[in-house]
């Protein structure tokens, strides 16, 4: 905390220490023998201002203590012999002060003393064996310095007061740094810095500064005025909310176990409750818009072409539904014939297979726009080619290089192709894989599909027990559903499409 500091004679360095919740100063003494020695002294409170105050008042007491006896073993006595030389004695048989003592550096002694002879009990032996001297010697001194300086010095007298001691008083910053000192040490300094900075934000907003008096902050008009500002805020989402709202209560809670007397710890209780963000708010999916869908199928870029098995995990998402997940871990098998259509079937039987619930396992009839566009004569040429087996995976991008589930297919693949056509800004724009399935689902609902079809075929458990009762339709009658709609402004671009894959 300090170097050189005075608060232990032999001590060179001080400092701070919080533990289990009490303040100790912690005192480098000087080395014996080349190893380190350490003094460590309890300070009794969980205050850091009233332990830093502590700190100062010890440093303070222990400099005017060094300066007394310093100005006490300078003091020069004189005896008279028969010549009558005053000469130096080290003994107090003839006590008086010979003039050669400067009138300055004994008044200063007797201030000095007058300021400590009150905290006797909090000094040492040895200190109090020094102000004992002193006091032996107190007429001496008040002859030499004489009744003027005399009656300046005993002003530094502590007086006694029958009074109620004033409470001290905090800024808002003393109380937030106590906050964030005392805090887990498990946070990173940039947490806490950014801890700091919203909480500066908020006051700031509701016209507060750190340099205003606690008070101000831990009154009832301005907790509301604070919960307002933080609910009314549309630019956050309610865990950033909540977040705040916390950060507020801990400022509160703080500055109760400061002095639980004066700032009282029922003003907590006037924050609002809020709830935790819905998960479809964290994080919402957009559909692309019909221009970014041309742009990105348009045959004019090469990215497809060559990147073949990504163009059709896209195809399955957009005609499907399906989660990335699902889309990109196909097996051979799941591409078949049920019930003499031809269909995808979605299943979690193998470990890189993670569907999301019992409804994402399904079986989806290929849409006719699909066939047309050649997906099983290109499956069935690959496996061919490759001579696959039936639990071969059909894009192979879907595992890591250990084995895995390669869940930044998306952000590594085609994340970086949809940025430079510009159809996505950014990572978090909301437009990701999951877009395609919003893109099913808002064309199966204009179109006029039903509830239970578009559940059985996007696969959603449904969020009424009518529509999981009834979401058991054949695969025929789903199939005739999805004949009501299509991509028709893409058909263009599937032809060309068609004629690219074919060759491949």
């Amino acid at each position: 905390m300090s170097e050189n500091c005075m608060a232990n004679c032999m001590a060179t360095k001080i400092y701070l220490q919080l533990r289990n919740k009490t303040f100790y100063y912690r005192v480098e003494l000087p080395r014996v023998n080349n190893k380190r020695r350490y003094k460590i002294i309890s300070l009794h409170t969980q205050n850091y201002f009233e332990a830093q105050e502590k700190i100062k008042q010890m440093i303070v007491q222990e400099e005017k203590l060094i300066r007394l006896r310093r100005l006490f073993n300078n003091l020069i006595f004189e005896t008279s012999d028969t010549t009558g030389i005053a000469t130096l004695v080290t003994s107090f048989s003839r006590k008086r002060l010979s003039k050669r003592n400067k009138v300055e550096d004994v008044t200063e002694l007797y201030s000095l003393y007058c300021s400590m002879s009150e905290e006797m009990k909090k000094l040492s032996e040895e200190n109090k064996n020094l102000i004992n001297q002193i006091k032996s010697l107190e007429n001496v001194i008040k002859e030499y310095i004489g009744p003027l300086n005399v009656a300046m010095a005993e002003i530094c007298k502590p007086k006694q007061s029958v009074s109620e001691p004033q409470m001290p008083s905090y800024t808002i910053g003393q109380v937030l740094d106590n906050m964030l000192l005392q805090k887990s040490a498990s946070n990173t300094q940039t947490y806490q810095t950014r801890k700091r900075q919203t909480i500066v934000n908020l006051l700031t907003n509701a016209g507060l500064s750190l340099d205003d008096d606690y008070a101000k902050f831990h009154e009832v008009s301005m907790i509301g005025k604070l919960s307002k500002n933080i609910i009314n805020d549309t630019s956050i989402k309610n865990d950033s909310k909540k977040t705040r709202v916390n950060y507020l209560k801990e400022l509160a809670t703080c500055g109760h176990n400061i002095n639980p007397d004066v700032y009282k710890a029922n003003i907590i209780n006037l924050f609002p409750q809020i709830d935790n963000t819905k998960k479809i708010d964290k994080n919402p999916h957009k559909p692309y818009e019909k221009d970014k869908l041309l742009e990105m199928f348009n045959p004019k870029h090469d990215y497809f072409q060559k990147n073949p098995d990504a163009f059709w995990a896209c195809m399955i998402a957009l005609f499907t539904g399906a989660r990335m997940n699902a889309a990109i871990t196909l097996q051979y098998k799941d591409i078949l014939v049920k019930d003499g259509i031809p269909c995808i079937q979605f299943c979690s039987d193998h470990k890189i297979k993670q569907l999301k619930n019992e409804a994402s396992e399904r079986f989806v009839p290929i849409h006719q726009q699909l066939l047309d566009l050649g997906f099983v004569d290109y499956i069935n040429r690959q496996k061919t080619r490759l001579k696959a087996k039936d639990t071969d995976f059909i894009i192979k991008k879907c595992q890591t290089s250990g084995g895995e589930y390669n869940n930044k297919f998306f952000t590594r693949e085609l994340s970086p192709f949809f940025m430079e056509i510009k159809v996505k800004t950014g990572n978090n724009d909301g437009f990701d894989f999951h877009s395609f399935r919003k893109n099913l689902s808002i064309a199966l609902q204009d179109s006029g599909v039903g509830a239970t079809y578009i559940n059985d075929i996007i696969g959603w458990e449904g969020k009424t027990t009518m529509e999981q009762s009834y979401s058991n339709h054949t695969l025929a009658q789903i199939k005739a559903e999805m004949h009501k709609f299509s991509y028709d402004f893409l058909k263009p671009h599937f032809a060309k499409w068609k004629t690219i894959m074919a060759k491949k």
